[in-house]
């Protein structure tokens, strides 16, 4: 989860990242940050206000405080990377760090 910290870390570079799990619940998957979970999302979606629309389009739950929950880690996991705007060759290195 190395890698995924640092890119949640750089997306939001004046949020503190200390910490970054895949979380499921009920069949869901979300991104959970420490030490700050809503204030780091709140900030993630002030920069990516486009973000919260990429999700709903992927099937997600969207919460205003915290991160979107998906039916799937592939859909979390793809959301984050249209979002940052990832190129192929780093959302296929996520993909296989995060399985």
């Amino acid at each position: 989860m190395e890698l995924l910290a640092c890119l949640l870390a750089r997306a939001v570079p004046d949020a503190r990242v200390e910490l970054v799990e895949i979380v499921r619940v009920d069949n869901r998957f979300y991104i959970h940050v420490t030490p700050n979970h809503f204030r780091y999302w709140g900030r993630f979606r002030k920069r990516y206000s486009y973000s919260l629309g990429l999700a709903q389009d992927r099937g997600a739950r969207v919460f205003h405080t915290a991160c979107p929950e998906f039916p799937s880690k592939e859909d979390l996991i793809g959301w984050l990377a249209d979002t940052l705007g990832l190129t192929q060759g780093e959302r296929n290195f996520l993909h296989l760090t995060i399985k």
